[in-house]
């Protein structure tokens, strides 16, 4: 029978992991429903997970690093372009928040560059998708 390296933890492997981009998309600034599968994953880029909420406002940075901390190989935001708030102010509070200019603030810790931030409209699918990918490909080194 035999033995296991007692060095070599079980997990370890030679492949690396798939690269996971988790954003959170304001339900009004892109056309969100029709880019993402039932998995809530974009058709155009499968390694990018969705959740969607009425008003990118809501979020709060440490949901950004929460993502991060678990797995997440970058994060971002995505809201209504500015001065097209259906919330009024939501593009502006989470952007305030990503730039450390109002509470609640990312952690000094966080890794600037595995956080985006987007604002585009119902118009702006392949601005959007374009803007993603150059994001991607500054965050994510592989």
């Amino acid at each position: 029978m035999p033995t296991l390296n007692p060095e070599v933890p079980p997990t370890a492997s030679t492949e690396s992991k798939p690269k996971v981009v988790v954003g959170f998309v304001c339900e009004r600034s892109i056309p969100i429903q029709e880019m993402i599968d039932q998995q809530k994953a974009l058709h155009d880029d499968p390694s990018v997970k969705i959740v969607i909420l009425p008003c990118s406002g809501m979020v709060k940075p440490s949901q950004m690093e929460l993502a991060l901390a678990q797995g997440a190989d970058a994060t971002f935001v995505c809201g209504c372009a500015m001065g097209d708030c259906h919330y009024r102010t939501g593009n502006i509070m989470i952007k305030e928040r990503i730039e450390g200019e109002r509470n609640p603030k990312l952690r000094k810790s966080t890794d600037r560059t595995k956080v985006g931030m987007f604002f585009f409209t119902m118009k702006d699918k392949r601005p959007f998708l374009e803007a993603l990918a150059k994001f991607k490909s500054l965050a994510i080194k592989s």
